[in-house]
């Protein structure tokens, strides 16, 4: 059942303070974050426990055109917002005022259309993780890569942190975006993350092939995304 699930949805969509990851890239959620931080003022909050917190917890903010589906229901050109903090869509359906709650269990997967936002790119296919594990907690994964073996992903999460400008009002803390890269092996099955050193992802693929001369070519500290795309591209052709 779980293999007639996934087989379709990945047929249907085609294919933060950055953390430790990746220092010096830029993801371009994390961007997006960043402008509303410099545009935004510090009069403007929503309060999350005992803290009065500035930004946004919605990747690229809220009201993104898109489709969401679930095991025997779909609701497609509709409002959605991705709440990184909680893990969570809210779905507008028929474009209503009235948002309903999904957390990451009760949707099997949603797309972003790109036409959503001046800052999307390109469509975003997110997939629930119980697709492929269930122990990893319980979120969404952006389809990055999507080959016949291997698939790329990338989670994301908000967290809460210090205001740099602020450090007057001991309530006050920003929204930051984490990001987490995973891949998918259909042989092996599970989902296993990435650590982006150039050492641990030879070692990781050691087996498979030698991806040492893609690293030497390419940046995996400057733009980790670029450099993982160009590595599973290879490994699809093994």
């Amino acid at each position: 059942m779980l293999n007639r699930i996934l087989f379709s949805l990945l047929f249907f969509f085609p294919v933060f303070k950055a953390d430790s990851q990746a220092l010096s890239y830029t993801d371009p959620a994390a961007g997006y974050l960043k402008i509303i931080l410099e545009k935004g003022s510090e009069g403007t909050y929503q309060q999350v426990g005992n803290f009065k917190v500035i930004g946004t917890s919605y990747l690229y903010g809220e009201r993104l055109n898109g489709s969401a589906f679930a095991k025997n229901e779909k609701s497609e050109n509709v409002g959605l917002s991705y709440n990184l903090y909680k893990q969570q869509l809210d779905v507008y359906p028929n474009q209503s005022n009235f948002a309903i709650i999904k957390p990451a269990d009760e949707i099997d997967s949603f797309v972003m259309y790109k036409s959503a936002s001046q800052y999307i790119k390109e469509d975003l296919s997110f997939y629930t993780s119980r697709l492929f594990d269930n122990n990893l907690p319980d979120c969404f994964l952006l389809m990055v890569q999507n080959g016949e073996r291997f698939k790329l992903f990338k989670s994301y999460k908000a967290t809460l942190d210090f205001v740099s400008t602020n450090y007057i009002q001991s309530e006050l803390r920003q929204f930051s975006i984490d990001y987490t890269y995973y891949y998918y092996d259909v042989k092996s099955r599970g989902l296993k993350k990435i650590k982006l050193t150039k050492k641990k992802i030879a070692e990781e693929f050691a087996s498979i092939m030698d991806v040492s001369e893609i690293l030497d070519h390419q940046s995996i500290s400057t733009n980790p995304e670029q450099t993982l795309k160009a590595i599973f591209e290879q490994l699809n052709k093994k």
